[in-house]
C-alpha cells in the first residue's frame, strides 16, 4: 500500500509502499478514503511528541470504507464507511473501567503512538470506529474526530457553554472554524479572532458577531469593549502562544472560563490577582470522546455544522501542503483523497 512515512524529524515525509496491516483480534482494517492534515502532525514531525517512534505514519483524522476485520468482530462490519476515534484506551485500567470516563492510563492515540491514515490501508480497534450515515462524505467525515470533535468538547464539555453566553474562539484555522459553527449553532455570540482578514471574513459568514485582529487591536480591550466592559463567558485558546492565556484570563467576566487547547508555548503566566479576584477558570481540553463525536455526527447529518474543507490533494502532494499549513497559507482543512 502507498504511504507517507516520516522517517526523519524535521525533513519531509517520505513515500513508500508497506505491507497492508493485517487487522488483530478485535480489529477492524479500514480502507482509507480520506485523511485530514493538522498543526499536530507538523509538531510531530519536529519531534514534538516523544511518544512517537520513527518510521510513523502521521494522520489522525481518518474516514473510509471497513475492508476486513479480525477475529471476534462480526464479518457483516465489512462494507461500513466509518471514521475513527484518536484515543485508543487500554480497557483495562481504573479510568477504563469507569464507563463514564473518556481517560486512559495506558493511552495510545491514532497517528502519534499507532500510525495513521496518510496510507491507503489502516488497522484499528473496532471499538474506536464510528459509524457515518450516507449524507456525511468521506472528505468531511475526517475532519470529525479532531477539527470538529476537539472543538465540540472544549466549547460544551470543558467549557459548559449556554445560550446567550459570549465566547471567544481565538485562532481560526480548521478547529477554529469549527468552533465558530459550534459556539453559534449553541445560542452563543461569538467573537473571533485572527490575524487574516481572510479568515475573520469567512468566520463572519460562519456565525461571528464580531471579528478581530489582535495585531492592530488591543485584544483585552476590545473583547471587554464589545461586551458592555464584563468580558466573556467562555474563551477557547486554540493558538497557545506567548501570552494567550493571560490575555484569555483577563478577557473573561468574572466566573468566565478558559478553554486551552493550543499549546505551541510550553508554559504560561497569567495575572494572578484577576485570574483569583474574578475566579476564572483555567482548563486544559482535548480529543472527543464518544458521546461526544456521535453529536457531532448528528449535527454535521442535519447540517448544522459545515467543516470547512480548503482542498482536497492526492498523497503525493502531502509535503507541499503540510509547507504551506506551516506557514499559515491554508483556511480550513486540507484534506489527503485516495481513489
Amino acid at each position: 500500500m502507498r504511504a507517507a512515512v516520516l522517517t526523519e524529524y524535521g525533513r519531509p515525509l517520505q513515500l513508500a509502499d508497506l505491507p497492508i496491516p493485517v487487522p488483530g483480534a478485535g480489529e477492524a482494517l479500514v480502507r482509507v478514503r480520506a485523511s485530514g492534515m493538522c498543526q499536530t502532525d507538523l509538531k510531530i514531525a519536529k519531534g514534538f511528541m516523544t511518544t512517537v517512534r520513527l518510521p510513523h505514519v502521521l494522520g489522525h483524522e481518518v474516514a473510509g470504507e471497513v475492508a476486513a476485520v479480525g477475529a471476534d468482530v462480526d464479518s457483516a462490519l465489512v462494507g461500513s464507511r466509518v471514521t475513527a476515534l484518536v484515543d485508543i484506551r487500554c480497557g483495562e485500567c481504573e479510568y477504563c473501567r469507569d464507563s463514564t470516563s473518556g481517560y486512559c492510563a495506558n493511552l495510545r492515540r491514532l497517528g502519534i503512538e499507532v500510525n495513521g491514515g496518510h496510507a491507503e490501508f489502516l488497522s484499528v480497534p473496532t471499538s474506536n470506529l464510528v459509524l457515518l450515515p450516507e449524507s456525511i462524505p468521506f472528505d468531511v467525515a475526517s475532519t470529525l474526530p479532531d477539527a470538529v470533535g476537539t472543538t465540540y468538547r472544549a466549547i460544551h464539555t470543558r467549557g459548559r457553554v449556554c445560550p446567550g453566553q459570549t465566547v471567544v474562539i481565538y485562532g481560526l484555522g480548521g478547529l477554529g472554524l469549527s468552533g465558530v459553527q459550534i459556539a453559534a449553532a449553541a445560542g452563543a455570540r461569538v467573537i473571533a479572532v485572527a490575524r487574516t482578514p481572510e479568515r475573520r471574513e469567512l468566520a463572519a459568514s460562519l456565525g461571528a458577531a464580531v471579528l478581530i485582529d489582535p495585531d492592530q487591536e488591543d485584544l483585552v480591550d476590545s473583547i471587554r469593549g464589545a461586551t458592555g466592559g464584563y468580558g466573556a463567558d467562555l474563551f477557547i485558546d486554540l493558538v497557545g502562544i506567548e501570552g494567550s492565556v493571560d490575555k484569555a484570563v483577563r478577557s473573561c467576566r468574572k466566573g468566565g472560563r478558559v478553554i486551552v487547547v493550543g499549546y505551541l508555548v510550553p508554559a504560561f503566566e497569567v495575572a494572578t490577582y484577576h485570574l483569583l479576584a474574578n475566579e476564572v477558570e483555567i482548563l486544559g481540553s482535548r480529543s472527543v470522546t464518544r458521546e461526544e463525536i456521535t453529536q457531532v455526527v448528528r449535527l454535521v447529518a442535519d447540517g448544522v455544522l459545515t467543516p470547512v474543507i480548503a482542498e482536497h490533494l492526492p498523497l503525493e502532494r502531502v509535503n507541499d501542503a503540510y509547507n504551506r499549513l506551516s506557514e499559515g497559507g491554508i483556511t480550513g482543512r486540507p484534506v489527503i483523497v485516495f481513489p
